[in-house]
């Protein structure tokens, strides 16, 4: 299990706000701001990148929503190169939200409770408890 690392290389479009951008060899987390120092806007955090990708994203005054990869067979081999998220993937599965906590690395503490805590309110939701 690798730590979670910056890119530093994000491309930057100014009329899409910014970006950062956190991953290892099992995650892909993505965050939009309205500008370098303006408020998040949204986060998608992507996992299981090469078996069954999931991908859960927020976005601000918007509903989160929980998909599956359409890109590989059912045994998670990938058969086309970008993977297309459809359905609903139901809860984020605990384990995954413990496994960021493990390889959090140069994730900063309150971007971390912000994920987790997004991914659980919709993860109550999902359950109706």
């Amino acid at each position: 299990m690798a730590a979670l690392v910056e890119n530093k290389t994000v491309r930057q479009r100014p009329e899409e706000g910014f970006r950062r951008w956190f991953l290892n060899e099992y995650f892909d987390l993505i965050f939009w701001y309205e500008s370098e120092d303006g408020p998040l806007t949204g986060f998608q955090l992507c996992y299981s990148r090469h078996v069954k990708e999931r991908a859960f994203t927020w976005q601000r005054d918007k509903q989160s929503s929980h998909f599956v990869s359409a890109g590989s067979d059912e045994r998670g081999v990938p058969w086309i190169a970008t993977a297309v998220l459809h359905g609903d993937a139901g809860p984020v599965p605990d384990e995954t939200l413990r496994r960021l906590r493990d390889e959090q690395g140069e994730l900063e503490q309150d971007l971390l409770e912000r994920v987790i805590s997004a991914a659980e309110a919709y993860n109550l939701r999902q359950t109706g408890e």
